[in-house]
């Protein structure tokens, strides 16, 4: 006559001590993943903070030089309003001319840069500026210069 069902027979009761110990292991390797997957999205978490302050600390830069250059050509003042007390157009003192398009190479190449990413050096050199000069460009000759530096394929 078969073993009664109430009472386990040797061969069960290793069978269902396996069961319970992979199901124990399973489980461990389970909450292994789980963990892990919570480090990663914490590094995630953290790594776009990082980039959402560094993007943000940027954007003022770029404000702070944008700004820089509205004042220096007379348009704003330090508050960031408009203001209608612009100077008159620049003389360039030798030869008369105006020089109100004419824009400080290192300034126009640092907020170009900021702009573009562009290396600053290189920015310098699509403006036509030799490195450790102090010279002036034109805004078209600036305008020229980030289409460059912006257009795909470049």
């Amino acid at each position: 006559m078969p073993a009664s069902p109430s009472i386990p027979t040797p061969q069960t009761r290793t069978r269902v001590r396996d069961n319970q110990r992979r199901s124990r292991a399973r489980k461990k390797e389970y909450i292994h993943q789980l963990e892990a997957q919570v480090r990663a999205a914490e590094q995630r978490r953290v790594l776009a903070t990082v980039e959402v302050q560094t993007a943000a600390r940027r954007v003022v830069e770029e404000n702070r030089r944008l700004r820089e250059l509205l004042r220096y050509h007379g348009g704003v003042s330090p508050s960031g309003r408009s203001c209608a007390c612009t100077s008159g157009p620049k003389l360039d003192v030798k030869n008369g001319k105006n020089n109100n398009d004419n824009n400080n190479c290192s300034m126009a190449a640092d907020l170009i840069s900021t702009m573009t990413g562009a290396n600053p050096h290189d920015v310098r050199t699509s403006l036509g500026c030799t490195p450790g000069t102090e010279c002036h460009v034109d805004d078209a000759r600036i305008g020229d210069a980030i289409e460059h530096l912006t257009s795909p394929g470049e």
